[in-house]
């Protein structure tokens, strides 16, 4: 009886380790945006200077999910994100983040660069 009480509490435990908060993993993921955003911005100013890059690069979460149940097993959440860097181009760059429930960490999948300007004034 002792044995069956036990491994039950280590469950819950368990469970309850793995799982984090809705609102934790947003804050992650800003983080995460912030220094990509930094990073792409960087990266642009050592390829061809500050005469192409916005005054203020900024990004847009496009989509974001967070998953329950089996779905968020090895995956708790998702991002669609479009960065902004480029003054007279019109072009971004969309990259798209899985939360790692295991690992609890966000991790970038996908990039690509898109023409178009932002569909947001």
């Amino acid at each position: 009886m002792k044995k069956i009480f036990a491994l039950i509490i280590l469950s819950v435990i368990a469970l309850c380790g793995c799982s984090e908060r809705p609102d934790r993993i947003e804050k992650k993921l800003e983080g995460y945006l912030q220094e990509d955003l930094k990073f792409m911005v960087a990266e642009t100013m050592r390829a061809s200077g500050k005469s192409g890059l916005s005054e203020e690069p900024y990004y847009r979460v496009k989509d974001f999910r967070l998953f329950d149940g089996a779905a968020a097993e090895i995956y708790s959440a998702y991002a669609e994100v479009d960065f902004f860097i480029y003054k007279d181009i019109a072009m971004h760059e969309k990259r798209k983040y899985r939360y790692d429930a295991v690992g609890r960490h966000w991790d970038r999948y996908f990039k690509e660069l898109r023409f178009g300007k932002d569909s947001i004034p």
